[in-house]
């Protein structure tokens, strides 16, 4: 795979977006999809693994990178997504999945080159970051990056999902620390695995004693606050990603008082 950068227009219509989404429309709603990957030999591999030949891994990155927002200043958002999903603010996003592809696979100890010819390759190891948008509005864009990853011949693959939430209207990412108070985290904790054992059936059981890793949480569709697990975290791990919902007005004993602002909560 080529890395390659297409311009996606995407998702409100003119009468919601109040004007024609196209992109350099400052108005509208446009992204950029940017991919990039390859398929490698890992040299020496083959004995280790009881293997006829050496084995090979996949590297891969495909995401929707926010170019237009309705006149607001994308670079926040662009910058957390490259901080959630490479670990670096600064760099040009070509230097920065190369350096994420090329240490990917280098972490696995073998020497490595790449296979031209990788059209048909079933690689024995894989590992992809994706980035799409999964909830957006006018006010609102909440922000998912996924990495998977499958070391060649393990039990299973372990799949992540983490969020960013980004107010257009306030241009700024909406962080843990913007809406809930930093006192009230241990009663926030047992507030999440009270409302994860009344779920319980739908989700499974859980032992929740601290907020997810990353404090991660999501703004829903429907207004809800949504604290997610990774699988392994809480819960074990055929039950996958747990997710905790909360209408806000659930949360409001636990917010700061620009979370009651945002979510238009009388103060309590």
């Amino acid at each position: 795979m080529n890395k390659y950068f297409a311009p996606c227009v995407i998702l409100l219509g003119a009468a919601m977006a109040g004007c024609n989404p196209s992109a350099g429309n400052h108005k509208g709603a446009s992204f950029d999809i940017v991919e990039d990957g390859a398929v490698y030999a890992l040299a020496n591999s083959a004995r280790e693994f009881g293997a006829d030949e050496d084995i090979t891994f996949s590297d891969s990155v495909s995401l929707i990178m926010p170019s237009s927002l309705f006149g607001a200043d994308v670079k926040p958002l662009c910058d957390s997504i490259m901080k959630l999903a490479f670990d670096t603010i600064g760099s040009s996003a070509d230097a920065s999945i190369d350096s994420y592809l090329e240490s990917t696979v280098a972490r696995l100890g073998y020497p490595y080159t790449k296979i031209e010819d990788a059209a048909d390759a079933v690689p024995d190891g894989f590992n992809k970051v994706s980035g799409k948008v999964v909830n957006l509005s006018p006010e609102l864009l909440v922000y998912c990056v996924t990495t998977s990853d499958y070391q060649p011949r393990s039990a299973h693959g372990m799949t992540t999902n983490f969020y960013i939430n980004y107010s257009i209207s306030l241009q700024r990412v909406l962080t843990f620390a913007d809406i809930f108070d930093s006192s009230k985290i241990p009663a926030l904790v047992a507030a999440i695995q009270t409302h994860a054992d009344a779920i319980e059936t739908i989700i499974g059981p859980t032992t929740i004693s601290e907020l997810p890793a990353g404090n991660n949480f999501k703004i829903t569709p429907g207004g809800e606050i949504e604290f997610v697990y990774q699988p392994y975290e809480v819960a074990s791990y055929a039950q996958g990603t747990i997710r905790v919902p909360f209408y806000p007005y659930e949360l409001a004993t636990f917010m700061t008082p620009f979370g009651h602002q945002y979510f238009k909560i009388s103060d309590i």
